[in-house]
């Protein structure tokens, strides 16, 4: 993620965009003008209920910015800060997100299915009902974030690092995790059943009720954590 100095774009501006977008969108690409977000500062912005699908965006700073509700269906996204950001209901199912700063945002209840994100810093961040069914993540700090009831069915973790994190009631049937860090994480409750887990640390972690039926791990990944009886 780049630290430029980034311009900012007048309401009037931002309203334009938008809207030549949704022409682009809805002309296949014969009206209007595809969105293309670069190097601006929309940082505490609110754009509520956004169409951003397809769209491009890059070293863009939504820092506390409301996204709620926002469709960034299939965008692509990089190198942006959109910590404390809000997405709440927000749609990114299949867009991709490279080196992007999302800390402690409000994840809840947003689409990430099928996306892909590498390098992403997503320490504190709220997933509280999350889906992120067959997403893709590589080298993201999931550091002390919230997973409660979030869904991650068939989803690819690889070098994720969810320490301290608090995961309960969470969904990682049929997922695929390797040289994931569950280190001092809380993990109630969570199902990884059918999961893949290679190479994963729990050293530190504390488990209850966590269903590893049919999972493909090695008990030694356990051994220093704290199981917990009813």
């Amino acid at each position: 993620m780049q630290n430029k100095k980034q311009k900012k774009i007048s309401l009037y501006d931002l309203k334009l965009i938008l809207s030549y977008h949704c022409q682009w969108l809805k002309s296949s690409g014969k009206q209007g003008r595809r969105a293309e977000l670069n190097g601006i500062d929309l940082s505490g912005c609110d754009l509520f209920g956004a169409i951003l699908t397809r769209a491009v965006i890059q070293d863009v700073n939504f820092c506390g910015a409301n996204l709620r509700t926002a469709n960034l269906q299939k965008a692509n996204i990089r190198g942006c800060r959109l910590s404390q950001a809000h997405f709440q209901w927000s749609i990114l199912t299949r867009a991709k997100l490279y080196g992007c700063d999302l800390s402690r945002a409000d994840l809840q209840f947003t689409d990430f299915s099928g996306a892909t994100l590498i390098d992403v810093n997503l320490e504190g961040a709220f997933f509280h009902n999350a889906y992120l069914t067959k997403a893709v993540l590589q080298r993201a700090n999931l550091t002390g974030s919230n997973l409660r009831f979030s869904t991650w069915e068939s989803a690819v973790l690889e070098q994720v690092n969810l320490s301290d994190s608090t995961i309960q009631l969470a969904d990682f049937r049929k997922a695929t995790l390797r040289e994931t860090d569950f280190h001092d994480a809380q993990i109630f409750n969570t199902n990884f059943t059918n999961a893949h887990l290679s190479t994963v640390v729990f050293s530190g972690a504390r488990l209850k009720n966590v269903n590893f039926q049919g999972a493909h791990l090695d008990p030694e990944c356990i051994q220093d954590a704290t199981v917990l009886l009813d």
